[in-house]
């Protein structure tokens, strides 16, 4: 299983904020392409220095690769507002998601957001892109298409479809929101003026991310450090 890392920043910040933020993105390779999508290396203007796992979740637009840095609103898939204000299916309505029908009481932008990044947990590249990896990538691409093109629902992806649909279901609400906290939707800033079919059509591919909810040992001790110096400085603070 692949899981996305973000820098040490990026997961303070997402620790005391659920708001998207503006930020640039270049895309730097994509060391397990999948057709035109799969895995690809990105780094953020905001921490040029840190490296990051994105993947296509966006099947009619393209980016080359290396990319020169494009805008982005980065977006907590926790934070509905948002999604539905700064991604590019954020506003698409569950039916108009023409190519995949799920069960009742699921389907919306943000929840199909939440099953394409759960399956992006499911790629293995151990052993390089297969054609499990293929299935995947036209899961994510089918779950999301609107008005535009089809992705043949053969068994792989209809089995990874019915699986990503039994994944969300299987969850509490808490359980759903905490895995929500994890991910990152990366959406070009043009897309956010424009309503559907344009809103479809524009900007560079979008990109999502899950971040490890397990992070490293080390992280976790960076982590540990700044919660206790934001401990000690509000003592300080109150002894005055």
């Amino acid at each position: 299983m692949n899981i996305s890392k973000a820098a040490v920043g990026g997961l303070l910040w997402l620790s005391f904020s659920a708001f998207a933020f503006g930020d640039t993105l270049t895309i730097t390779g994509q060391p397990n392409p999948v057709e035109d999508g799969g895995q690809f290396t990105a780094t953020l203007g905001s921490d040029p220095s840190q490296e990051l796992f994105v993947y296509c979740v966006d099947y009619r637009n393209f980016v080359s690769v290396p990319n020169p840095a494009y805008d982005v609103n980065v977006t907590d898939l926790a934070n509905s507002t948002d999604v539905f204000d700064n991604t590019r299916y954020g506003q698409t309505a569950t039916a108009d998601f023409t190519n995949q029908t799920v069960p009742a009481g699921i389907g919306t932008a943000q929840d199909r957001y939440a099953m394409a990044a759960w399956l992006v947990t499911q790629f293995n590249f151990s052993s390089g892109v297969t054609m499990t990896d293929d299935q995947i990538q036209n899961a994510i691409w089918t779950l999301l298409d609107v008005n535009g093109a089809v992705f043949t629902n053969n068994g792989g992806v209809g089995t990874f479809l019915t699986q990503a649909e039994t994944w969300i279901q299987s969850l509490t609400p808490t359980q759903l929101a905490a895995f929500e906290n994890d991910v990152v939707i990366y959406t070009s800033t043009s897309v956010a003026s424009l309503s559907d079919p344009a809103r479809y059509a524009n900007g560079n591919q979008e990109m999502i991310g899950v971040i490890s909810s397990a992070p490293e040992p080390a992280t976790l001790a960076m982590l540990g450090v700044g919660l206790v110096a934001i401990g000690l400085f509000r003592k300080r603070m109150n002894a005055e």
